[in-house]
């Protein structure tokens, strides 16, 4: 499965009501990290199909759920179980950290 490129109006339908986890990213075409990100994340989603769904969100569509979430920098990356912020990770970062915020403690 690869990154689901998703707006503020699909956001309920793939992530609040999704019944996979969801690892949502908010990116910036503009952004370097963001750019190194992209492997990285597809190579997440390879990995987690039918585990865990990825989604990607663009910054400037995203502002209102940023906000709402404390995210003031992208990349950010956001896990969600249950309609729920269960993990957050901001900057550049590695496949094992982001599979690392959806281990159960």
């Amino acid at each position: 499965m690869a990154v689901k490129q998703i707006d503020p109006k699909r956001f309920e339908a793939e992530v609040s009501r999704s019944e996979l986890p969801v690892l949502l990213e908010f990116y910036a075409s503009w952004c370097p990290r963001c750019a190194m990100m992209e492997d990285v994340l597809e190579q997440f989603a390879a990995e987690q199909s039918g585990r865990i769904k990825v989604c990607s969100m663009e910054e400037e569509q995203a502002a209102q759920l940023m906000d709402y979430y404390g995210v003031d920098r992208v990349p950010a990356f956001l896990a969600f179980y249950n309609g729920k912020v269960t993990g957050v990770i901001v900057g550049g970062t590695s496949k094992e950290a982001l599979e690392s915020i959806f281990r159960r403690k």
